[in-house]
């Protein structure tokens, strides 16, 4: 039950309906004035524009006192909590328990429209619930790894808990399923259209060759079919617009792709980038993270903005996950060079001063943080079980003391 959901970094997805052709054929353009080339884009505009204040939702995990849950020696028999805490209120507390069908695991639970689901694996089927109520459940166990709500009906995809290939479904009822494969993206919704990407092995001549699709509102499409695609790295769709990142043979540096237009990834002295992922929120600004590869030094992550470099981390630093709101991008990240491995966060224009804090927590995964509206909210989680969980809330370090931790934030 503790298998996580990964969603491979290293070759992403990406799609377009027309691909430019070979490499020979694009121009890879440089433009100054990126707004003017994001801002025409059809029935686009950011999707983001609340239509009234938003609210903090934090789901957790409470351990009675003095178990160490670090250890968790009794996983699967320890009696435990996972709640949803809205704005600093617990709305919803579930007992974790097999026969009421609620795990601990972070990944088995999440908040939607401020509302707490849960998934379960029982021996032959996966069990979902809403605020411990049970909505469905259906054959086969799975590791949910992308999840909507729209008009009370339920999207998920799921990978098999052993073996490959995924599923898409809506309220349990198979609308996609591959036995082979795997996912690329989770599941998104942009202008009211739901879509996810994955990758399909192919066997040819030369090996395995990747082939790319992306799917919208249940039809899939190929992407990045071009003969100089050697791989992609990243997929977006906004506005109704494909965004992706791909290397193409014979280049150091990446390129992107925005519907016909081509564009840059500058690698300067570097001998080739890596792993560029698209950061876009419907404003003037694209930002585009990765590493740069060196023989001697070997990567170093690194960020685009406008696909001009930003800058370049020190060699020892990881960027965990960035967060892009607007035009402001923030990330977190932790610096491997020092004992214990210490976080630090960029808050759009500035470094965050915890005063030490940073050195008693770790940071569980990309659904610990949400930025959005102007505000930045991260979920730390303690480095030890003697240590109380913490909110990151605009700046503002809080610690609520219970036995446990955080496991996810978000606004509705």
């Amino acid at each position: 039950m503790k298998k996580s959901c990964v969603l491979t970094c290293v070759i992403g997805v990406a799609g377009i309906l027309v691909q430019a052709a070979g490499c020979g054929t694009v121009e890879l353009e440089r433009p100054a004035d990126i707004p003017g080339h994001v801002q025409d884009t059809a029935g686009g505009g950011s999707t983001h524009l609340p239509e009234r204040p938003k609210e903090l939702y934090v789901t957790g995990v409470e351990y009675p006192e003095g178990y160490d849950w670090k250890a968790d020696s009794d996983y699967g028999y320890v009696a435990c909590t996972v709640f949803l805490m809205k704005d600093g209120e617990r709305i919803v507390e579930l007992d974790v328990d097999d026969r009421d069908m609620v795990a601990s695991d972070a990944d088995m639970h999440r908040c939607f429209g401020g509302h707490l689901y849960t998934d379960y694996s029982t021996e032959s089927e996966t069990v979902i619930k809403k605020d411990g109520d049970e909505m469905f459940r259906y054959p086969d166990r799975e590791l949910i790894c992308g999840f909507q709500v729209i008009d009370d009906d339920v999207y998920t995809l799921g990978m098999p808990r052993t073996g490959d290939g995924w599923t898409y479904r809506r309220n349990g009822k198979l609308m996609m399923v591959k036995t082979a494969g795997y996912l690329m993206t989770g599941l998104e919704v942009d202008n009211g259209e739901l879509w996810f990407a994955y990758v399909d092995p192919v066997a040819t001549s030369d090996g395995v060759r990747n082939r790319y699709y992306i799917v919208r509102d249940g039809n899939a499409s190929p992407v990045g079919t071009g003969e100089d695609v050697e791989c992609v790295d990243d997929i977006l769709l906004h506005g109704g617009t494909v965004y992706y990142t791909a290397r193409l043979a014979g280049m150091p540096g990446h390129v992107m792709y925005r519907g016909d237009s081509v564009y840059s990834v500058d690698a300067g002295s570097a001998r080739e980038t890596s792993d560029c992922r698209i950061h876009y929120d419907g404003g003037s600004v694209i930002y585009i993270s990765g590493k740069k590869c060196f023989d001697i030094i070997g990567a170093m992550c690194s960020l685009w903005k406008n696909f001009r470099l930003d800058f370049n981390y020190q060699s020892g630093t990881e960027v965990q996950e960035y967060y892009v709101d607007g035009d402001e991008i923030s990330y977190i990240m932790l610096d491997t060079g020092q004992d214990p491995e210490r976080l630090s966060i960029f808050d759009r224009t500035s470094f965050l001063d915890l005063g030490g804090a940073e050195e008693d927590y770790i940071f569980l995964g990309p659904s610990c943080g949400y930025s959005g509206e102007g505000h930045l909210y991260f979920a730390l989680h303690p480095r030890s079980a003697d240590i109380f969980p913490a909110l990151l809330v605009d700046g503002q370090l809080e610690t609520y003391g219970f036995n446990g931790y955080f496991t996810s934030v978000s606004a509705w």
